[in-house]
């Protein structure tokens, strides 16, 4: 029951690309806007939001796991490269603080802040594949890439009226995070002597 119970609970991260976040708008229309990625205002929004997308491989990914169907290896390179790009996305909003503002202490601080959740990511992805069987990498690859952004999307939550995006994206983050390091101290208990 509990791996039932734990994919349906991935289904309000779904939900969060339709719901306002930060200054307003929702990933679903970052993306889908004509002004989303061609106005320099919206198109750092959009890459803060793609990321959100990962929630629907993720969930797919899940299944596949629960069912015990292994993914081919052309879908767990796609996977793969999907987390990877969501990374880079999320990475490359710095570059709106810097053009803005320069090197500044408040730029520099920005990117201090946001590197932390970004480091912690690369890392789990390369335990996972390391400790993990290919199917659980893949998911717990997607899930890495998938929290930085959300994260950050969180905090801009708090400050608007519509609190639901916030309550939702905090549990997704507590749920993905709990999945995680259950996921590797599993993968790190089975290659241990005392797991074999």
């Amino acid at each position: 029951m509990r791996p039932y119970l734990l994919i349906v609970l991935v289904i309000p991260s779904i939900a969060l690309l339709f719901l306002p976040y930060t200054s307003g708008v929702s990933p679903w229309w970052t993306v889908s806007a004509k002004d989303g990625w061609l106005n320099w205002d919206f198109g750092p929004l959009a890459l803060l939001g793609g990321p959100f997308f990962l929630s629907i491989p993720i969930l797919i990914a899940q299944i596949r796991v629960l069912l015990k169907r292994p993914c081919s290896k052309g879908e767990r390179v796609t996977y793969r490269l999907l987390a990877g790009a969501a990374l880079a996305a999320g990475l490359a909003i710095l570059g709106k603080g810097f053009r803005t503002e320069g090197f500044s202490k408040e730029a520099l601080l920005f990117s201090s802040v946001w590197s932390i959740p970004c480091a912690a990511a690369v890392w789990t992805m390369f335990l996972s594949a390391r400790k993990l069987r290919p199917e659980e990498s893949t998911t717990v690859m997607l899930q890495a890439a998938w929290l930085p952004n959300a994260i950050w999307c969180a905090i801009g939550f708090w400050g608007d009226r519509w609190q639901i995006g916030a309550y939702l994206a905090a549990f997704t983050i507590a749920l993905f995070i709990v999945q995680v390091t259950l996921s590797i101290r599993a993968g790190a208990f089975r290659l241990s002597p005392e797991g074999e």
